[in-house]
């Protein structure tokens, strides 16, 4: 048997996942959903009541930051191309400042062996 002290209550999260809807769908809806959520857990139903207030007299201004044409924080996360995951990277020699050659993908930017490290090829 699963205990439920210190769980929110059914209606404490239904009525912040609801206020929460205003924020458009995205990564930035389903983290702000999960943080407050997980706030309502240890409180009192008094406390779950209050929080769950602030949270709906609150959503309209969370809303408009999280909206706002001039944020600092993107949301999108940059993911490699598909050929740099399956290993197919596009190399191109390059130098350290110490003018030590390398390779480096120019789609991914992962950076190969240096070749001044490399033991030396052919009849040694």
């Amino acid at each position: 048997m699963i205990s439920t002290e210190g769980r929110p209550q059914w209606w404490s999260m239904a009525i912040t996942r609801s206020a929460l809807r205003l924020i458009p769908a995205g990564d930035t809806r389903d983290r702000w959903q999960q943080e407050l959520v997980t706030e309502l857990y240890g409180l009192s139903r008094t406390e779950q009541a209050r929080h769950t207030w602030g949270v709906v007299t609150r959503a309209p201004a969370l809303r408009a930051a999280a909206t706002a044409p001039d944020r600092i924080v993107p949301e999108a996360v940059m993911r490699k191309p598909l050929r740099c995951r399956v290993g197919w990277h596009k190399w191109s020699h390059r130098y350290t400042d110490e003018h030590l050659r390398y390779l480096e993908c120019t789609r991914c930017h992962k950076q190969g062996d240096a070749y001044d490290y490399l033991p030396p090829m052919g009849w040694g």
